[in-house]
């Protein structure tokens, strides 16, 4: 066994596509494919209750002897069989259903078409059936559905083991959209080959033809970059650092190997197709330049690691006190690396300390616009902190004080923050359309904190301010309800 061990699992970017598809495998297995055991016991039992044993032991018999050459003690076993037994192994030989259709014995008999044509309706609800793949029988159910059905829970198990090993590199890679194409791509096409190549009435499940895809897909990706593999072979197991695309004969190698000599149950058509399918549509759009991969990714380099430098860069110019190349640098910063707090946080005091307009400008309307996150709220803090400074003149123009005013609104662990900020808008004329709707609900805050200074102060000012205000109207009452607590 040779496995790919260049990347390791990443939490910061989840691969939630590949997580989603091993849910989506488990909860088909043991949810929607756990019933096949009664649809099999109904499906023998009206196979067995119509008398079609009866009539079709001997023909069946004959029948699977020719096809797997059985010498005479083994047909004597197999006519020797419990009835239960040979009834399921009857309905699941979808060759000698085919075989049988066309016996004139059968054609010329209508009782013996109802009875059998009951059971393999209901023989046909379980799940190997209904969406399995059966080459020789083509449907599109078939097609997609055989690569999310499995066969038992080890090979449920092996599949998404190797789907996580796999998927979650490729998923980061390609990116999910272009990967999931790609998964289903290779589960089709391992489906396609099969049928082209051996058009047998056997029903495949199983996502390893997908998974195939996976491995061909990796392959692709990093074409001849050396990379670390794992292998295991008997007692000896370690890693080593090859070029990817010589992995590929080794896995084609094994997959033809199985084929050819090999005598289980593994399907290698599904397993050839599928690692075919996903190294090809890879491989060729990476040669032209058509498929966009993160290279920042496959070369284990921090995406950030520019920003990171112009950090460092700003760090020494404030350190050496070189101010003025400092707020140049950082408005142009600002420009091309919007929203990053670590940026903020350096450039507020700098623009602030100097008074410096056109950079806290800047600064002010990304501090703004921050998302709601635990980590962004000591900066929003540290400004409503120096908006009640009253040195501070830039902080008190009162539209930046509303935006501020509704942002510390939405953290109600701190309303004495936004009643600083609501008392300079308060002091200004004229205030916002909504400024009765802030009053109120900073209100609700502060009573809450049973502030009743605070809320006879607001009650107070939208009384003179919005008399015939719905809010201040709400207002008192509520201040009523406080005060008799």
């Amino acid at each position: 066994m040779i496995l790919p061990a260049e990347h390791p699992l990443d939490w910061k970017r989840p691969p939630v596509v590949t997580l989603l598809l091993i849910l989506l495998n488990t909860l088909i297995y043991f949810g929607y494919q756990g019933g096949d055991t009664e649809r099999r016991e109904e499906a023998v039992g009206l196979y067995l209750d119509g008398g079609l044993l009866n009539r079709e032991r001997a023909l069946f018999i004959e029948d699977f002897s020719q096809r797997h050459t059985l010498d005479q003690a083994s047909r004597r076993d197999l006519d020797a069989a419990r009835r239960q037994d040979l009834a399921s192994l009857i309905l699941s030989d979808l060759q000698f259903e085919h075989t049988l259709h066309q016996h004139p014995d059968y054609q010329q008999d209508a009782a013996w078409q109802a009875a059998r044509e009951k059971a393999e309706a209901a023989r046909n609800q379980l799940s190997s059936i209904r969406f399995g793949f059966i080459p020789a029988r083509f449907t599109v159910e078939g097609l997609f559905g055989a690569m999310f059905l499995h066969g038992s829970a080890e090979h449920l198990l092996g599949n998404m083991v190797f789907l996580f090993i796999f998927g979650f590199a490729l998923e980061i890679a390609l990116g999910r959209a272009v990967y999931l194409g790609l998964y289903l791509l290779s589960g089709v096409a391992s489906h396609l080959l099969w049928w082209a190549l051996d058009p047998t009435w056997i029903s495949g499940v199983g996502a390893s033809g997908a998974i195939s895809g996976l491995m061909g897909m990796y392959i692709g990706v990093y074409g001849l970059r050396r990379i670390n593999f794992f292998y295991w072979l008997g007692p000896l197991f370690g890693y080593f650092k090859a070029p990817a695309l010589w992995i590929l004969p080794v896995w084609m190698g094994k997959e033809l190997y199985g084929l050819l000599l090999a005598n289980d149950h593994v399907n290698y058509y599904a397993h050839l197709g599928g690692l075919a399918a996903g190294f090809l549509a890879v491989w060729l759009p990476r040669l032209s330049g058509k498929l966009s991969v993160d290279e920042h990714y496959l070369h284990k380099e921090d995406p950030d690691a520019p920003f990171k430098r112009e950090l460092v860069n700003l760090d020494q110019l404030i350190s050496r006190v070189e101010l003025h190349q400092a707020s140049t640098r950082g408005l142009d910063l600002l420009q091309r690396y919007p929203g990053r707090l670590g940026l903020l946080e350096r450039l507020y005091p700098l623009a602030l300390n100097r008074q410096d307009k056109p950079l806290l400008g800047g600064v002010l309307k990304q501090i703004l616009t921050l998302p709601e996150q635990p980590a962004n709220r000591t900066l929003l803090h540290r400004l409503a902190r120096d908006s009640a400074d009253s040195q501070q003149r830039l902080l008190h123009h009162p539209v930046l004080q509303v935006h501020l005013l509704q942002r510390l609104l939405s953290d109600t662990e701190h309303p004495q923050l936004a009643l600083a900020s609501w008392r300079i808008v308060a002091r200004n004329t004229p205030q916002p359309a909504n400024f009765p709707i802030l009053t109120l609900q900073l209100a609700k805050q502060l009573g809450r904190r049973h502030d009743m200074t605070a809320v006879t102060e607001l009650s107070q000012f939208m009384g003179k301010a919005y008399p015939g205000a719905e809010q201040t109207a709400q207002l008192g009452v509520f201040r009523q309800h406080l005060a008799t607590q």
